[in-house]
């Protein structure tokens, strides 16, 4: 059977191929071919799409074009209306374990199997061709639930991958790309789980990596204290990253984000301390806000104007699967 895989939504991987589809391609005994334009989405037996809330669109149009069966799977599935569409299955699970389930004629059209236990059993993606920055997952799903984000319903959770595994994988990709210089790691959240994060930091110094690569990776203000924050300076860190969302503790608190501005405050002290550079990102239109939220914020990124880049100032969404979605139809998404 050949199969061909898609993303949704002119998402631009910093990897030839985004990591969700290779691991399908990896973890399918098939003939999976990873495309990177819908035009190619021909001469094969069954099309997979993978898609967010921001390209159901295109998932759904091609559902309607295409001639050939399509299945769909992504954090978009948590939109119960994509089951009204002509797609052969809706994958609301993680699609390493549903090949079998894919190319039986008799297959329910929405799957939910369990997800796995232990996720270390899955093997390593293909990325394809890559530059000198190199993207991982060492863990799916957050153990955080702000209000807003759908990461933690649709993963059950967060499950970690082992230090040894993680480790292995960058010796992995070591070998494969030469010319790697730097790890980005894609986690919603790479510190989260702190006695994990130090034995990865004992691995990490003990194999020298630290002379032979840098790391970028998201953190969390309300967690990031100095020792983490001289630890991963001392691994290689580049530069952090973390969701600010707004200046506004109201705000704050209307998201359910569990952390505070003075969090933020703090976090951005303790990089700027330690010589770690530290971006944020931040959201509009958030239900609720006043020209006072908005002025706050505004004099949070001013007052930290020189110690903190703005990397992110996305308008509010209400998705699927967050506390805030009212049954919002996706096909109509402001992209």
């Amino acid at each position: 059977m050949k199969i061909k895989l898609y993303q949704c939504g002119g998402e631009t991987p910093i990897s030839q191929y985004p990591l969700g589809l290779g691991y399908l391609k990896t973890n399918w005994d098939a003939d999976v071919e990873i495309v990177s334009s819908s035009k190619y989405l021909k001469d094969c037996d069954l099309v997979g799409l993978s898609t967010s809330a921001w390209g159901v669109r295109e998932a759904v149009d091609l559902s309607t074009k295409l001639s050939i069966p399509v299945v769909v799977g992504g954090q978009g599935t948590l939109w119960d209306g994509l089951s009204k569409y002509p797609f052969k299955n809706v994958v609301l699970c993680e699609g390493e374990q549903v090949l079998n389930i894919l190319t039986s004629k008799a297959s329910p059209k929405v799957l939910r199997p369990a997800f796995f236990e232990d996720i270390d059993a899955i093997r390593f993606p293909e990325r394809g061709e890559c530059g000198e920055s190199i993207p991982i997952l060492t863990a799916r799903g957050c153990p955080f639930g702000c209000k807003f984000c759908s990461s933690r319903v649709f993963w059950h959770g967060v499950r970690y991958h082992s230090a040894e595994y993680v480790l292995d994988e960058v010796w992995y990709l070591l070998d494969r790309y030469p010319r790697m210089r730097e790890l980005y790691v894609m986690d919603d959240l790479f510190i989260a789980n702190r006695s994990r994060f130090e034995e990865i930091y004992k691995l990490w110094m003990d194999a020298g990596l630290n002379k032979r690569l840098e790391i970028r990776s998201f953190i969390r203000s309300n967690i990031f204290d100095l020792k983490i924050a001289r630890m991963m300076k001392t691994m290689g860190f580049n530069r952090v990253r973390f969701g600010a969302e707004s200046g506004s503790n109201r705000i704050l608190k209307i998201l359910g984000k569990g952390a505070t501005v003075e969090d933020h405050q703090k976090a951005v002290d303790i990089a700027v301390q330690v010589g770690l550079p530290v971006t944020a990102s931040f959201m509009y239109d958030v239900p609720g806000e006043t020209e006072e939220d908005r002025i706050l914020t505004k004099q949070f990124i001013q007052r930290n104007r020189g110690k903190m880049r703005v990397e992110g100032m996305y308008k509010f969404q209400p998705f699927p699967g967050t506390a805030f979605y009212q049954g919002e139809d996706l096909m109509g998404i402001d992209t």
